[in-house]
């Protein structure tokens, strides 16, 4: 064997250890393509549109976490303004319920005050007619008893009513003794 080859035997022996048919009758494409002068223009262009849609992707990513701590953002403030509102309505609520109580203590001490009243002019009422009823028998008592009627005096004068006269007058009791010559008072 030789072991010196020549460059024509070695280019031969590689052209011949490539099939250039298939066995259906057709060329073998493997890498003639790369051998057209298209592929590396497709190649870069391919490139540019995979790096064109790699950014493309890295900024929705980037919106679509800023979209969402926004969200979130605004579901924590609806959360705060619901915790605020239901504190609100607990409020309203209890100031409500302790006006309907102050209401109802206030309509009570109303009806026990209107009850007092009621009771209070029914007693008074019942003074007015008693004194009524005392100035009616006053009056009766003075005429049957002789009261004079310019004097309003409850006390009983018989000598200024001219009834009695000097020489008609009862005895007085005085220091346990009768006397005629005591004063009238």
């Amino acid at each position: 064997m030789n072991l010196e080859m020549t460059f024509d035997d070695l280019k031969s022996k590689t052209v011949k250890d490539q099939p250039e048919q298939k066995a259906n009758g057709e060329k073998a494409k493997g890498l003639q393509f790369l051998s057209s002068r298209w592929w590396c223009p497709v190649s870069v262009t391919l490139g540019i549109l995979c790096l064109g849609l790699l950014v493309t992707i890295i900024m929705l990513i980037m919106q679509l976490s800023q979209v969402s701590d926004d969200l979130q953002q605004q579901q924590a403030n609806l959360t705060q303004q619901e915790h605020i509102l239901e504190g609100q309505i607990l409020a309203r609520r209890q100031a409500e319920k302790s006006s309907q109580e102050s209401q109802r203590e206030l309509k009570d001490m109303i009806e026990t005050l209107a009850h007092k009243l009621d009771e209070k002019s029914k007693e008074l009422m019942e003074l007015r007619l008693q004194n009524l009823n005392l100035q009616e028998a006053l009056k009766k008592a003075a005429n049957f008893s002789g009261i004079h009627q310019a004097s309003k005096c409850p006390f009983q004068f018989p000598i200024l009513d001219g009834t009695v006269s000097e020489e008609t007058q009862p005895p007085m009791a005085l220091g346990g003794r009768f006397s005629f010559e005591a004063p009238l008072v």
